[in-house]
């Protein structure tokens, strides 16, 4: 009779892999410290459809680089398919029908699939999001390519301090403002081994689980990527004092008297890390409520996957063409002048946090950006920023400068 058998397995075992590559690859002996380890769970779907903040308490822990994914693809592959034969062999040597063999095996993969799928951990759920994540933030790359690129336009860190009117227009029209010498290259250098030896402390507590509080952020698309609460340590405070000075009149002038410290960060971007998808990191509100600067603490240069952000997407509007039809988000995207937030090192971009942005794909080595946030004290309720838990709630603008604060 034919040997129905054969082909059956050899077509579940491409099936079967198709399936369970994405699952492996993402599974826990991958890589030296799974997100599960810092007690973690999974970005949600939601971030694919829109809004979702850079700091929300939802993903904390990064994979550190492994093989790639190519070859862990064709290895798991490779393995799967290497089991359906010799499982098959083994039950057509033992006597068994190769209809039978070929409907065991095809019980054996959904039995593997399911304990996968369902008893993983959600690994698997996890690694399909990821997937789609991904998917959506290539897609928008190659829309936005279609889209006006505007020059590089920055304003000196004095000029900030003494033009209030001037850049508080600007960041009303655009929602970006590009800050020239925030800091001294050489500040900035030694910010950066500061970091990255705190990066590498945070990671063997979250590891070891003995951080005594979060260390971690959420960040989209995390592959690669960290979203690292900084305390206010010397070096830390040092540099957020000389930015904050410099800044202080336009923040004022833009939130208010006397805004709350609502995040202190790091953001690291290893080689490889992918884009990330478009998003703004709050939703509209009437009046601006955060406002973000990014600090480089090296030259970021385009194969550092420098931010993008679509200038003059702050608004209503811009937000329901966003969250609207999907032609409407696609001719968005095709129409959004960018700028690119490629910088010398101290140089800042200053943001809205309404404004559509995003993180570049990373192809040449480590990209670190200091951050700080500030909030309006007269803006509605928000997800907790990335600030550590021991220093939410106990500083403002004022008081990081050593003046008397704001009444509560």
């Amino acid at each position: 009779k034919p040997p129905w058998g054969s082909p059956a397995m050899l077509a579940l075992s491409a099936l079967s892999t198709s399936f369970l590559v994405p699952a492996l690859r993402s599974s826990p002996p991958l890589f030296s410290l799974p997100a599960q380890s810092a007690g973690l769970s999974p970005a949600p779907p939601a971030v694919v459809a829109g809004a979702a903040r850079r700091g929300g308490g939802v993903v904390r822990m990064e994979e550190t680089e492994g093989p790639s994914e190519t070859l862990q693809a064709l290895g798991v592959a490779g393995g799967l398919t290497a089991f359906c034969f010799a499982f098959f062999y083994a039950l057509t040597s033992a006597g068994v029908d190769d209809v039978v063999a070929g409907n065991l095996l095809l019980v054996a993969l959904a039995a593997a699939g399911a304990g996968l799928f369902f008893f993983d951990g959600g690994a698997t759920q996890a690694a399909l999001e990821a997937s789609a994540v991904q998917q959506v933030a290539n897609e928008e790359g190659d829309l936005m390519e279609q889209a006006p690129l505007l020059p590089p336009a920055s304003l000196p860190a004095a000029a900030a301090a003494t033009s209030t009117a001037a850049a508080a227009a600007s960041l009303e029209s655009e929602g970006v403002l590009f800050v020239d010498g925030l800091l001294e290259a050489s500040e900035a250098a030694r910010l950066r081994s500061h970091v990255e030896e705190w990066l590498e402390t945070a990671k063997t507590e979250a590891a070891d689980d003995t951080a005594p509080e979060q260390r971690f952020g959420g960040v989209l698309s995390r592959a690669s990527r960290y979203d690292l609460y900084l305390p206010l340590d010397p070096p830390v405070a040092s540099a957020l004092e000389a930015c904050a000075a410099q800044l202080a009149p336009l923040l004022e002038q833009v939130l208010g008297e006397d805004p709350e410290l609502f995040e202190l960060s790091a953001l690291i971007s290893d080689r490889g890390a992918p884009r990330q998808p478009v998003h703004p990191d709050t939703g509209f509100t009437p009046q601006t409520a955060l406002l973000t600067a990014f600090v480089a603490l090296q030259e970021v240069t385009p194969d550092l996957g420098p931010t993008f952000f679509l200038a003059g997407t702050h608004t209503r509007a811009a937000h329901e063409r966003f969250n609207g039809e999907p032609g409407e988000k696609l001719q968005l995207l095709r129409s959004s002048p960018r700028r690119i937030g490629t910088l010398p090192a101290g140089a800042a971009t200053l943001f809205d946090s309404r404004l559509l942005h995003g993180g570049g794909e990373n192809a040449q080595g480590r990209r670190v950006l200091f951050y700080f946030t500030f909030k309006a004290r007269e803006s509605p309720r928000l997800p907790k920023g990335s600030l550590l838990a021991s220093l939410r709630y106990r500083h403002s603008l004022r008081s990081l400068l050593g003046a008397p604060a704001a009444a509560a």
